[in-house]
């Protein structure tokens, strides 16, 4: 069953009630006037606020007098009393030091067919006729600069295409040298290992020849020597004085031959061999050294000395012991005539190596000289002292496969400093 709630019909009192309390409450600024001279009747708070002064300041003033309309809106305000049709008005203030705009909405109060008054509604629109401003400048300078636009565009256009171009010709040339590089290293690949074949087979001939000279070149020496030394032995009584030399040069000569075979070996076993570097006692592989040399030191009434600490270096035990053998053998060997070999081995701790010096009193190398002593078969002194001339050539060797530095200081008949600097462990 439908049930109908009454409707309670408002009397004009309430309604003029509710329409008060409606205008108070606007946000919008509202105002009545009446009469023939528009004299302010009522306005809200939004409206008093709008014009910065209290009701009391405004009501009962002409309305034209508190704000900015004209001749012609009065005219107009006259022609809503007579016509009782709403009509929307805005007025254009320059007094202010940035130009406003007021809108006015005006529409008749009427009550039983008889004009009351007129009421106003009132809004400043200043910030909406800027903003129209600005986009109508937006447009006009948009439809001038159009053309400067694209024919920016068309020029980027073309400087793109322009790019791309290069770009795509850069690409091709880049592809081209890729290829060319490719066939190239492939070229040097080939050259390498045809190249690599080469040095192996080489190596494998030198290794035959070290073996050659190791075993099938020093047996006929020592049968040289052995011979050489028994002819003079046994038939010393029947040789002449000539004889007995040339058969004693040839032993000296088979001899130093032998020697030299050996010194060779050597230096072809220190630069081929593969060795692993370690740390080693310096001063153990140096008193080894001086045991090895026993003989020679009695020999030569010499003096040695030990000066400095104990410490380690990264090196390979046998080629250390060969470079020390080979320096002071030389120290003590190279003496000057009636003066007893003094020998200083002398140890320095630097920061990040250990330097080792051989000094002498004997009879030192003249300076044009210290640059070729360490060359192969190079003899200063070939008459008076014996030797192969591979001794320093082998410590260089040694020196260098161990990743360290090597000097010679020397004053010619005063004595020489050779010295070499090995890595810290």
């Amino acid at each position: 069953m439908k049930t109908e709630r009454p409707v309670t019909k408002k009397s004009p009192q309430d309604l003029s009630s509710f329409c008060s309390v409606f205008a108070e409450l606007s946000p919008l600024p509202m105002a009545a006037v009446e009469g023939p001279c528009h004299i302010l009747c009522y306005i809200n708070p939004a409206f008093s606020l709008i014009m910065g002064k209290s009701k009391e300041q405004l009501i009962g003033k002409p309305f034209c007098e508190i704000t900015h309309l004209t001749s012609d809106c009065v005219a107009l305000m006259d022609r809503v009393v007579r016509t009782r049709v709403p009509v929307s008005h805005t007025e254009h203030e320059h007094s202010r030091p940035r130009p406003a705009f007021w809108s006015y909405t005006l529409w008749p109060a009427t009550e039983d067919k008889r004009a009351l008054g007129i009421m106003i509604q009132v809004t400043e629109t200043t910030q909406f006729h800027e903003r129209m401003l600005a986009i109508n400048e937006a447009l006009v300078t948009g439809s001038v600069r159009q053309d400067e636009l694209i024919e920016a565009a068309a020029s980027s256009n073309a400087q793109l295409h322009e790019e791309i171009a290069a770009r795509k010709q850069t690409e091709e040339v880049l592809h081209r040298a890729r290829v060319q590089l490719a066939d190239r290293a492939g070229e040097l690949e080939r050259a390498v290992s045809e190249r690599t074949a080469e040095l192996v087979s080489i190596n494998k001939q030198l290794d035959a020849f070290v073996y050659s000279i190791a075993h099938d070149l020093r047996a006929p020496l020592r049968s040289m020597q052995g011979f050489s030394s028994m002819l003079v032995e046994d038939g010393g009584s029947s040789l002449s004085e000539t004889g007995r030399d040339y058969a004693n040069r040839i032993n000296d000569s088979a001899r130093f031959m032998d020697s030299l075979l050996q010194d060779l070996l050597a230096f072809s076993r220190i630069a081929k061999e593969r060795f692993q570097l370690e740390p080693i006692d310096l001063q153990t592989v140096v008193k080894s050294a001086l045991a090895r040399l026993d003989n020679s030191i009695r020999q030569a009434n010499a003096t040695v000395e030990i000066i400095g600490p104990s410490p380690s270096v990264m090196a390979h035990a046998p080629t250390l012991g060969q470079i020390l053998t080979n320096l002071l053998s030389n120290a003590l060997k190279f003496a000057r005539p009636g003066v007893a070999p003094a020998v200083r081995v002398r140890i320095e701790d630097r920061p990040h190596s250990i330097r080792v010096r051989i000094e002498d009193n004997g009879l030192g190398i003249p300076k044009d000289q210290c640059d070729r002593i360490f060359q192969l078969f190079t003899r200063l002194n070939a008459k008076e002292f014996s030797g192969t001339g591979i001794g320093l050539a082998i410590v260089e060797k040694g020196i260098e496969r161990m990743d360290g530095l090597l000097g010679v200081d020397s004053v010619f008949g005063e004595g020489s400093c050779f010295w070499f600097e090995l890595k810290k462990p």
